[in-house]
């Protein structure tokens, strides 16, 4: 019975995953060597996008995140972001949040991700180090 609940709440969250986090993903798997991808390794809290190479989690937030939908409570929602990325932090992580309020679009997750590069990339060698 416990395997079929952990196997429901792993489809579950992977449902939940937008199509333009998953291409974004696959971009960052294409580029660097160790990614994650909704790994709950941060004291119980998850990143949609775990970058092992240069320790950044990447959160991907969708509009449910700014405005309310389907009634939430987008205050609350906010509220738990903090605590994630704070957990993030204490586990030595740098975070990247990428604001994404449309639909399908792989031409916004290019330059997401090509924004993405670039910032890392003014990190310097500190960060690749």
């Amino acid at each position: 019975m416990v395997e079929n609940g952990k196997r429901a709440a792993a489809s579950q969250k992977e449902n939940r995953r937008s199509k333009n986090e998953k291409l974004f993903c696959e971009m960052c798997e294409s580029y660097f060597e160790q990614v994650k991808h909704n790994e709950s390794i941060f004291n119980g809290w998850d990143a949609d996008v775990i970058i092992e190479d240069i320790k950044i989690a990447v959160l991907w937030n969708g509009k449910w995140h700014y405005e309310s939908i389907g009634g939430h409570s987008v205050e609350q929602v906010q509220n738990r972001d903090k605590i994630k990325q704070h957990e993030i932090e204490k586990c030595g992580y740098r975070i990247y949040v990428i604001k994404d309020m449309g639909k399908f679009d792989p031409t916004f997750v290019k330059n997401e991700f090509e924004r993405f590069i670039r910032c890392i990339s003014s990190y310097g060698r500190t960060l690749l180090s």
